[in-house]
């Protein structure tokens, strides 16, 4: 079973991002062929769970990011074969015997085009097929365990195929009639699904070598599968991606530090810090390299995040109703035995301040008995904090602190233990100059 995640944690995340906007997805995204891109996505929206499946899928990357991995096919290539496999229809196989009066006259005119683009798809499928099978044959020797696998795979696809009887044939190539007809009736009939499986192997390739790639040039490392069983997570350098100049962070949680509860004031960094977190274990689940220093995680059945989270017009609910429901959701799930990461940004903001310290003093104290779960919460309640402070020493109180520079808010964004005392809200409103503004128009309506 893969994770459990839902659209609310992607957008939160910016997994995939809104039309022209940044995406971690984005990031990734630079595969040379359409079917990688294509598969690349498939990784995103189903992120893995079981711990084996993320060690293979992490090992093959690391390999493949120590390894210089060529990609020496053309992307015209797959085009071709692709349209060419995609004609389907039993009516438009070749015959063999003698040519029609229609087939004679169009080859005449030179006006068959049916007949060229499967002869262009023939020629396209042969020369993916050979540049493949090179391209596994002269692979570097030393493989990682996980690799090998990958590639006893790919090779035993073609014992006692009938792709073994096509050759290496050139663009533009003349070949037969008859030639045509039994190569065409191996690619397009008899081996179709295994031609498309093998497409979909040289797509895997193309996904590892680009992830690689990206990582490289971007400093991320593969995350280290924790096999302790001790549902740990340790963050070391954590950054947002997609912050430029991001500040790394370090954090830990475990079984006895399963809360994390931030604190600091607006604009301190708190929800790029949650967020940081959020994506980074994200990418770890799909197998993927991380932006961090480093990252030991214990594999979660889901993720869940309420960041962003909008009311619902349409269905009547106010923002603290739909922040109840999120809470619900994680209840229901924790209810189900499942072990969750969870961020709460800034629990019950839609609602009175009496309420919200209760409300998330009660709930934190609730989660506080999911020792196998790991919660990320973040408030600007500090009396919330001070309580749990003394009911629950094993949170973790931690904040990103501002620093006053000529009367002017800077900010840190260096995660720091306890618990922030930091307001700032009416300086920024009044170097805003706001309360001027609304003065002086008093003045000129008397």
């Amino acid at each position: 079973m893969g994770l459990i995640i839902d659209k609310q944690t992607r957008d939160d995340l910016s997994i995939f991002g809104a039309r022209g906007a940044e995406s971690i997805f984005g990031i990734f995204n630079k595969t040379t062929t359409s079917g990688g891109a294509e598969l690349l996505e498939e990784w995103f929206n189903y992120p893995l769970s079981d711990a084996l499946s993320i060690v293979d899928r992490t090992a093959t990357i690391r390999y493949f990011m120590e390894q210089s991995m060529p990609f020496p096919f053309q992307s015209s290539w797959f085009d071709q074969a692709l349209f060419y496999l995609d004609m389907a229809d039993e009516r438009s196989r070749l015959q063999g015997g003698s040519l029609s009066l229609r087939e004679r006259f169009q080859q005449l005119v030179g006006g068959d085009s049916e007949y060229k683009k499967i002869v262009g798809g023939i020629i396209a499928c042969s020369q993916i097929i050979h540049c493949w099978k090179d391209l596994i044959r002269h692979s570097p020797a030393d493989h990682s365990d996980s690799y090998q696998k990958e590639l006893k795979k790919w090779v035993l696809k073609f014992a006692d195929s009938s792709l073994e009887q096509i050759p290496l044939l050139q663009d533009r190539q003349r070949l037969s009639r008859e030639m045509v007809i039994q190569y065409d009736n191996i690619l397009r009939f008899e081996e179709k699904e295994l031609l498309l499986s093998i497409l979909r192997d040289i797509y895997t390739f193309d996904v590892y070598r680009t992830v690689a790639q990206v990582a490289h040039e971007r400093q991320f490392v593969v995350p280290i599968v924790d096999s302790s069983q001790q549902d740990q997570l340790i963050f070391e350098g954590v950054f947002h991606p997609l912050v430029a100049n991001a500040r790394g962070n370090d954090h830990a949680m475990d079984r006895l530090h399963n809360i994390t509860f931030l604190t600091g004031a607006n604009m301190a960094g708190k929800s790029t810090f949650m967020k940081s977190l959020g994506i980074a274990l994200y990418l770890a689940h799909v197998g993927f390299p991380v932006p961090a220093k480093k990252l030991l995680f214990s594999p979660r059945d889901g993720i869940f995040t309420s960041i962003n989270l909008p009311d619902n017009i349409a269905m009547g609910y106010s923002h603290f109703f739909a922040e109840v429901l999120r809470i619900k959701k994680v209840a229901q799930q924790l209810a189900e035995g499942r072990k969750l990461f969870v961020i709460f940004d800034e629990m019950f903001r839609g609602t009175n301040v009496k309420d919200a310290l209760e409300g998330t003093v009660e709930v934190v104290s609730r989660l506080y008995q999911h020792p196998r779960c790991q919660f990320v919460l973040s408030t600007h309640i500090l009396e919330a904090g001070e309580q749990l402070k003394q009911s629950h020493g094993d949170i973790r109180f931690v904040f990103l602190p501002t620093v006053m520079q000529q009367g002017r808010p800077s900010y840190t964004y260096h995660l720091q233990q306890g618990i922030s005392a930091d307001r700032h809200g009416m300086i920024i409103i009044e170097n805003e100059g706001i309360i001027d503004l609304l003065t002086s128009q008093k003045q000129l309506d008397s």
